[in-house]
């Protein structure tokens, strides 16, 4: 029991993660890093933007989680895990959470859309209940 113990708490105790950097294949993690935060980036910036809707954002949100639930059992399974088929249904698996953590920052970051239409000169800030907001949109 002691010996078991010592092989716990040996790595903890070292201090140094240089080890485990070995394992890493940086070939799929430096790609999928780039690409995972390439798409958390996107989508809230196109939700500042107002090209979709708080509803479209959160069904997005919805629909992202349940298919990564099913990808990640998938990824998870016995006879995938280890294998290339594994790591390309992984590098899918983070893809889809990464556009379900973008929708969720979509909904915090969504600016309704200017409308020049509903404008006419005597209300200038009609789109914004704060004035200040409007000004980088002109």
């Amino acid at each position: 029991m002691r010996g078991a113990w010592l092989m716990v708490a040996l790595p903890l105790l070292s201090g140094s993660p240089l080890p485990a950097l070995g394992a890493v294949n940086m070939g799929v993690i430096v790609p999928l890093a780039l690409s995972c935060l390439v798409l958390v980036a996107v989508i809230p910036s196109a939700a500042w933007r107002g090209k979709l809707s708080v509803p479209a954002y959160a069904l997005g949100l919805f629909c992202a989680s349940f298919v990564a639930f099913g990808v990640g059992k998938l990824a998870g399974a016995q006879s995938v895990r280890g294998t290339t088929l594994g790591v390309i249904v992984s590098f899918i698996f983070f893809l889809i959470v990464a556009t379900a953590v973008g929708c969720f920052f979509s909904i915090f970051f969504y600016r309704q859309p200017y409308d020049e239409s509903l404008v006419d000169g005597s209300d200038q800030h009609a789109s914004a209940a704060i004035p200040a907001l409007d000004k980088d949109r002109h």
